[in-house]
């Protein structure tokens, strides 16, 4: 797997310069792109059986691998009839709709067969190796391939015209498995992280399940939980209201949904603009504010919670969310109530008060009716420490995780433009 400065000469193409030994080709000479199928044949909702012979969409390719994680299966009649988009092993499947240009490679473990559906294409390689034509298109080479066609587009898609004409950097067939081969070792490395990172999370949310129900108790910490409500120890207030789309862009740092939705802690980095007006009415957020969202699409979604832990200078809150103020911090903590409120026990009490049919609210009303069981607060902190000692090795390790792939990115493009060769 030795690596080798390159003296060599170059020739012109349109990825660059590239080694006077290489060629640059388009994807359909060394690889048949084929549609997924089409036709009236297609599979409905009613061909969805719990088991039988996988049936891929966009949304199982996932950071260039495939996610198995929420797959639907077809019978096996129903797959022999259906005569276009069936996987065979090292077949790359890429993303044609909707999020264009994701590329995976389809490896026979632990399925063995697959049908894509419409909105992807297959790419079966005939004149080049799997595993450096499926690195070649999650390189530089494709995002810039992909700016080029779609540019001015409002909803980008690709036809098979556009995928067969994608420009791939072609070594000798020994450079190809070489590099392969090197850029695979980094696959593994990041693999093994990101299913690290899985393990991790399972392990904390069994620890919340345990430590934040009382079923498992810190060492040196006894005695009975109370019970309380909500309403009686805090109160709530509004976001932004009376604001219009022009208002918002700069002016006065807010708290934007997403912020809460994603994350159990407020990060000040996230925050966006809008333009307050002096003598403007309008609720400012406090260090220990716990904010929800009131609104999704699914009940499961609506009452998402997040706590600021940092003290800011005014700051203001989104319209689609409400704050929650405790009246001290003699009963809650903000850093428990930042795992608290995420919990299992208190999603479902809120999943219970969502209300609506296309799209679903909560009321903070309802919310506040709300009763939950406290620790004392010297057991509060030691659980919320525990909590974030797991969430502080999560994110190291998707700093590593984002370190390897940043490696891997500056080794693919010193490796597919041969500006680097490897000794075979």
């Amino acid at each position: 797997m030795e690596i080798i400065e390159t003296k060599e000469d170059y020739n012109k193409s349109s990825l660059g310069l590239i080694p006077n030994d290489w060629k640059q080709v388009h994807l359909n000479e060394v690889a048949k792109v084929i549609d997924g199928d089409r036709s009236s044949n297609y599979p409905s909702g009613n061909d969805i059986v719990d088991e039988g012979i996988l049936f891929l969409s966009t949304k199982n390719i996932v950071n260039s691998f495939f996610d198995y994680h929420d797959t639907r299966f077809i019978s096996k009649e129903k797959f022999d009839s259906i005569k276009k988009g069936k996987l065979k092993k090292d077949d790359l499947v890429i993303t044609m709709r909707g999020s264009i240009g994701n590329v995976a490679r389809f490896t026979g473990v632990p399925f063995q067969t697959a049908l894509i559906n419409a909105q992807m294409s297959i790419i079966r390689p005939t004149g080049i190796n799997s595993e450096y034509l499926w690195s070649s298109l999650n390189s530089f080479i494709m995002p810039r391939y992909l700016q080029k066609i779609t540019s001015g587009s409002a909803q980008p898609q690709l036809t098979k015209k556009d995928v067969e004409k994608i420009p791939i950097p072609l070594p000798p067939i020994g450079e190809q498995q070489k590099i392969a081969l090197i850029l695979s070792t980094w696959d593994k490395a990041i693999e093994l992280k990101e299913k690290l990172i899985e393990q991790k999370k399972q392990q904390k949310k069994g620890l919340m399940q345990k430590l934040l129900t009382g079923e498992v108790r810190l060492p040196g910490f006894e005695g009975e939980w109370k019970k309380v409500r909500l309403g009686k120890i805090g109160k709530t207030y509004n976001g932004l209201s009376g604001k219009k789309a022009e208002d918002f862009g700069e002016g006065k740092p807010y708290i934007p949904y997403k912020a809460i939705f994603d994350n159990s802690k407020i990060y000040i980095n996230k925050f966006e603009y809008v333009r307050i007006e002096e003598n403007e009415k309008q609720n400012i957020v406090k260090y220990g504010d716990i904010f929800f969202t009131t609104s999704s699409e699914t009940p499961d979604e609506v009452g998402m919670s997040s706590v600021l832990l940092e003290d800011v200078n005014e700051v203001y809150l989104n319209s689609f969310c409400f704050g929650y103020r405790l009246n001290n911090f003699d009963t809650l903590i903000p850093e428990f109530a930042q795992f608290l409120f995420r919990s299992d026990s208190f999603r479902r009490s809120t999943f219970k008060l969502a209300q609506g049919s296309t799209r679903f609210n909560i009321s903070k009303n309802e919310m506040m009716k709300i009763t939950v069981l406290l620790p004392s607060i010297e057991e509060q902190k030691a659980i919320a420490e525990v909590l974030s000692n797991a969430d502080r090795e999560i994110k190291l390790l998707k700093k590593q995780v984002n370190f390897l792939k940043e490696q891997k990115k500056g080794l693919m493009q010193l490796l597919l433009t041969g500006k680097v060769r490897v000794k075979v």
